[in-house]
């Protein structure tokens, strides 16, 4: 079946508008009480550009809602009725300077009607992922032109209101994500605590099996260091968002660093029957914080353990590269969607792969590698060709001779 170009431009036009909607409703405003700091926004502007009117509005599927108001009663107006629906069809100021003679709104019921409308000028209320949710509009009842000056100052305007939303959007995200972690934490927490006990009980009555015995202490032994992970990446994150980093740096052996911290993981991939195999193509050195170098491998390492099936290999190289000392870890695991890839060193975020051996997760190791690296003075990238089909992270750090 042939489409014809109209029937796309349709197509296009619901598609847009759908996604419209979507952006207007994450930010989670219509419909919410009256706040002061938008109704003094809404007062500044008509007291500054001498209209009797000025208005925060919402273009919403079937009407258009006003989160402030000055100089009018109504709450919402329907969306055919009002001229913020034509205005966020543009990217700029929308201006009608004169209302009755206007062809574009002669019909309409605020122009000829008792409200009496004559000027109106917009902008829109423009997200930093270009959707168009309303406009900051002034309106009068006698035709007039906004000077350039004015026109600045709408915009300004415009952009204290946006600023607002997009400051309380990123709040409300923010307490989101940190009640998500904290009830993730406490469940990540309870399991390796129910752990304890109960092997320690097995113990108890194990005595006589001394093989039993040993491997209850490292069932025993690996839960609590889940636990101190778990706590040191919350702790790490608190000290980070204080601005605390501290390194000690010291001319380091990443080559030698890098083996020890493939030896410590070797128990870890023997669980899950993969092999780990560490190439180096000579005695490499950084200026780094030794412990901080070494959390940042262990993580990748430790990753890649944790999203890779039964019986994979894992590689790990350190090579040189010009004036770079290169850390690459790579695995036959899970891979990285393009959705991944965009979210991947963000705080407190879930990937679409899972653990594949019921590990846990915080979802902060990789926003915590990153800032590490970066105060290196290093860069860290992935590389996946996408989902199932595994994932490359490449380190790179400044070299030591």
């Amino acid at each position: 079946m042939t489409i014809s170009m109209a029937t796309q431009i349709d197509i296009d036009l619901i598609s847009s508008e759908e996604e419209r909607i979507k952006a207007l409703n994450r930010y989670d405003i219509l419909d919410t009480p009256p706040d002061g700091s938008f109704d003094r926004i809404t007062r500044l502007a008509a007291n500054m550009l001498k209209v009797p009117v000025a208005i925060v509005s919402l273009v919403d599927t079937d009407r258009i809602w006003f989160k402030s108001k000055y100089g009018v009663e109504a709450q919402q107006i329907s969306r055919e009725e009002g001229l913020c629906a034509a205005a966020i069809l543009c990217d700029e100021l929308y201006q009608i300077e004169d209302a009755a003679a206007d062809p574009r709104t002669l019909a309409n019921p605020l122009v000829s009607g008792d409200f009496g409308l004559r000027f109106y000028a917009g902008v829109p209320l423009r997200t930093k992922d270009g959707f168009n949710l309303g406009t900051f509009c002034v309106i009068d009842k006698e035709p007039r032109i906004l000077s350039p000056g004015e026109e600045e100052i709408l915009r300004d305007l415009r952009d204290i209101v946006m600023d607002q939303m997009e400051w309380r959007l990123a709040s409300r995200i923010s307490l989101a994500q940190h009640n998500q972690v904290l009830n993730t934490t406490a469940h990540d927490l309870k399991n390796p605590l129910t752990t304890i006990p109960v092997r320690a009980d097995l113990i108890k009555m194990k005595k006589s099996n001394p093989e039993m015995v040993d491997t209850l202490c490292d069932q025993i032994k690996i839960a609590s260091l889940n636990m101190v992970r778990i706590i040191d990446e919350l702790l790490q994150v608190g000290s980070m968002e204080a601005g605390k980093i501290h390194l000690l740096l010291i001319k380091v052996n990443a080559s030698f660093l890098v083996s020890n911290v493939v030896s410590m993981n070797q128990p870890l991939a023997e669980r899950k029957n993969q092999t780990l195999h560490f190439s180096y193509e000579k005695d490499l050195y950084v200026n780094a914080d030794e412990g901080k170098l070494t959390e940042i491998v262990d993580n990748l390492v430790n990753n890649a353990i944790k999203y890779s099936p039964m019986g994979t290999n894992i590689f790990v190289r350190v090579k040189e590269l010009g004036e770079k000392v290169v850390i690459e870890v790579e695995d036959q695991g899970l891979g990285l969607t393009a959705e991944d890839q965009g979210k991947l060193y963000q705080r407190f975020t879930r990937l679409s792969a899972q653990p594949t051996g019921g590990e846990n997760s915080t979802g902060l190791g990789l926003s915590i590698v990153k800032v590490l690296v970066e105060a290196h003075e290093g860069t860290i990238r992935a590389e996946s060709e996408g989902k199932s089909k595994g994932c490359k992270f490449i380190v790179q750090l400044p070299s030591r001779n």
